[in-house]
């Protein structure tokens, strides 16, 4: 029996890593949704997810922070920024988009199109105050699964006010209404409208927002957020089914209209199952540059390097290598 051919995205980011494979018809078959350990280990386990045996992986596409290394690692035929394989999920599926909003665990970011076409985007990368990290943060401080969360917060009767801009800040905040007996339920729709505050404040600053809002990202899993969203913006937000996973779906995209466009045949390379890799970081310091070097092995051979801005560790062992 014919495997079915597939094409893969993957989506590496800070905190975790999603991957998927579509279909000819652009159909999600599987997915894979995993936190982080090391980048290779949560690598493998998504893919073992997948159950990759039972397909032909026509086209392996990656996205996401750490998709120069996984490209490596992959084969992969294709790599591009996360803003890129984000818009192209959405307008595949919702066409008529004008704004995404996209929470993530460490980093944020809000993109927005114009007719059909990505116009502008801002993200925030520096202070984790309207990420995910901090929702986790407040759950472990008042001793609430992350995943009851948003059931517990839509819960609230009374709205509480608390501070969005610091995430130190805003925990600090919620220890001393913890103290002062406020209930929780309270407390945590809370953190969740000054997470949404500060988070449409801060990415959404000179950005022309208008409606079809589409939620994606691990934080679009919370209804609470959702709830505080809608209140910010005063206006429905659309969440995707695939909500979780949308990086890898655009990239997949991506790589599926290079291959069939390009009749290409894939440099993925399928038999990852046995493989063992090792990688070196070290600081350069042959020019003014001192790029701090990964390098990426495979039974002592070199596959590739990143950060190397001369290139030239992409090709060169270091000394004493074997």
């Amino acid at each position: 029996m014919a495997k079915s051919e597939v094409y893969l995205g993957v989506d590496c980011g800070s905190v975790t890593t999603k991957a998927v494979l579509l279909d000819k018809r652009k159909k999600v078959l599987r997915h894979s949704y995993r936190r982080n350990k090391s980048i290779i280990t949560s690598l493998m386990e998504c893919l073992s997810d997948l159950d990759l045996k039972k397909f032909k992986v026509k086209g392996c596409g990656v996205t996401g922070s750490g998709r120069n290394f996984i490209k490596i690692v992959l084969g992969a035929d294709l790599a591009q920024t996360e803003i890129l394989a984000h818009t192209v999920a959405v307008l595949e599926f919702y066409p008529g988009a004008r704004t995404i909003l996209d929470i993530g665990g460490e980093d944020c970011k809000l993109i927005t199109i114009e007719g059909d076409i990505f116009s502008n985007f801002s993200m925030n990368s520096v202070c984790a105050a309207g990420t995910g990290s901090v929702l986790e943060n407040i759950a472990d401080r008042l001793d609430v699964a992350i995943e009851e969360f948003g059931g517990l917060a839509l819960q609230s009767k009374s709205e509480l006010h608390l501070p969005g801009k610091c995430g130190i800040f805003l925990s600090s905040a919620v220890v001393s209404k913890k103290n002062l007996g406020y209930e929780k339920s309270d407390i945590l729709m809370g953190v969740c409208r000054a997470l949404v505050r500060n988070y449409i404040s801060v990415c959404g600053k000179n950005l022309a927002l208008a409606p079809p809002f589409v939620f994606q990202g691990g934080v679009s899993l919370n209804k609470a957020v959702v709830k505080a969203i809608e209140e910010e913006l005063n206006h429905e937000v659309i969440v995707p089914k695939h909500n979780t996973v949308m990086g890898a779906v655009g990239i997949a995209l991506l790589v599926k209209e290079k291959m069939e466009n390009g009749n290409k045949k894939t440099t993925f390379d399928s038999n990852l199952e046995n493989k063992k890799f090792e990688t070196i970081n070290f600081r350069c310091v042959d020019c003014a540059n001192r790029c701090e070097v990964t390098q990426i092995y495979e039974k002592d051979g070199l596959l590739g390097a990143i950060n190397s801005r001369c290139g030239k560790w992409e090709r060169k062992k270091i000394e004493g290598r074997a």
